[in-house]
């Protein structure tokens, strides 16, 4: 499908989708059934489902300390956030001014499937269902707590369900005091971090213990022109015997290699990721000829680069703490945008049938193992993702509103003696000071790749 045929088709999905809303809406529909437009999108209201939460909210003690907790994990989220937009920044500047226009697009930044290219359809209906309803529903029980009324919970949709709520009387939020809104604000965030964190145990001490490297070397890249390009070796196949030595890994290879000769014919056996196996000859080039290192003179040279990243991936994956937190980022966060970049993601076919699954999940089939996985992951990735978004201090989110109550409790106990409207201007410019600051973070890679592709194209 190219891209006109695809424009063509969603203009028709979105004319349909508004042309039925507006037959329904003049057949009275919207208000028997509580809809109504909000800009382009589809609003239902209902009462339904406010007991559900006030019987959630039961147990007082529980929900008040995750609340209280909530409210120091999301400071902490919201300095760490600005801190990665701030090193984000700092790293954008030694990026040659050329390949600026490189940088990921608005689509990549809209979490929507179909629009965001990272995003698998599927699992990010899962993810961001869940994502939304635990963030909703955990700022409707801080209301419950907080004696603050719920006017009604709803679904906002286009053309499928992209989102729920939960609106509070906003008159008698207003009025609550600093730390019952604190409370509000941050119990959704932090319930998405809370969720995020059970589905890294899930997948990582539950799921991947179970997950072993299978035997062999991983080929990276091949270099043109030599004896391995020949005979058809390619990316990602996985050599498992040499001239009759069993090869187990990337250490194996090096070691035989490194004893054979120029001009050796030897056997070599290689499979496919996706399972086709190969067994041929070939005459080794002088490795001098490639690297004109005399060390190497007269060693033989196959012509591959050998990588342990799946190795290295299936270790991080099993043991995600251990490593550093902008590892963590890169790499366990940041595994779809690998997939997408550079085209190897450890939990994507083909890369995932270098595994071997043993243990208490052996029984299942391979692609039922990983369909779990990839699910459990998506909802840790989409929650991630929201939390860390919603804490950023820019007003609308939960983090703006959570930083100006702080704010305002901060100025109160400093400067007791000032007018409460003296107060609110003070918080107002310090609050759009931090706003238009962190919203320029956010949007700095987007102005600068649009900027570069206005210069250079």
């Amino acid at each position: 499908m190219n891209d006109i045929t695809g424009w063509l088709i969603a203009i028709v999905i979105i004319s349909l989708y508004f042309a039925i809303l507006l037959f329904l809406k003049k057949r009275d529909l919207f208000e028997r059934y509580n809809l109504s437009f909000y800009g382009p999108l589809l609003m239902w209201k209902t009462k339904k489902g406010k007991e559900f939460i006030r019987k959630i909210a039961k147990p007082k003690k529980f929900w008040n300390g995750f609340a209280m907790i909530g409210i120091v994990i999301s400071f902490i989220a919201m300095f760490f956030m600005l801190w990665l937009l701030v090193e984000n920044l700092s790293l954008l500047q030694h990026v040659p001014k050329k390949e600026l226009q490189n940088l990921p697009g608005i689509n990549m930044v809209i979490a929507l499937p179909g629009i965001n290219p990272i995003l698998p359809v599927g699992y990010t209906i899962i993810g961001l269902a869940i994502a939304i309803v635990v963030h909703e529903f955990s700022h409707g029980i801080q209301c419950v707590l907080g004696k603050i009324k719920i006017k009604s919970l709803g679904i906002i949709a286009f053309i499928v369900p992209i989102g729920a709520f939960v609106e509070p009387d906003e008159d008698e939020l207003k009025n609550a005091d600093s730390k019952r809104r604190m409370k509000v604000f941050a119990a959704g965030p932090t319930m998405n971090l809370f969720v995020s964190f059970l589905c890294v145990i899930m997948v990582s001490f539950v799921l991947f213990p179970s997950v072993q490297p299978s035997d062999g070397a991983v080929v990276f890249y091949v270099i043109e022109d030599s004896p391995a390009h020949e005979i058809g070796m390619k990316s990602w196949q996985v050599i498992t015997e040499i001239d009759g030595r069993e090869i187990k890994d990337y250490n194996d290879f090096y070691s035989v290699m490194h004893n054979t000769t120029a001009g050796e014919n030897i056997s070599i056996s290689y499979h496919s990721l996706d399972g086709k196996y190969y067994t041929k000859y070939v005459v080794l080039a002088d490795k001098y000829n490639f690297t004109n290192e005399s060390k190497d003179a007269g060693i033989g040279f196959l012509g591959v680069g050998i990588t342990d990243v799946l190795e290295r991936d299936l270790e991080l994956f099993k043991n995600p703490f251990e490593e550093s937190p902008k590892d963590f980022l890169i790499r366990y966060y940041g595994a779809p945008f690998m997939g997408f970049f550079i085209g190897y993601s450890p939990l994507k076919e083909p890369f995932t049938s270098y595994y071997k699954i043993e243990g208490v999940f052996s029984f299942l089939p391979s692609d039922v193992f990983w369909g779990i996985v990839n699910t459990f992951y998506w909802i840790f990735w989409l929650n991630f993702a929201v939390g860390l978004f919603n804490v950023l201090p820019i007003i609308p989110f939960d983090g703006g509103y959570i930083l100006q109550d702080g704010i305002k409790e901060g100025i109160k106990r400093l400067t007791g003696k000032i007018t409460e409207e003296r107060r609110e201007k003070i918080v107002k410019v310090i609050m759009t000071a931090i706003s238009i600051m962190t919203l320029f973070l956010v949007l700095a890679p987007l102005i600068l790749k649009y900027l570069a592709m206005l210069l250079f194209s």
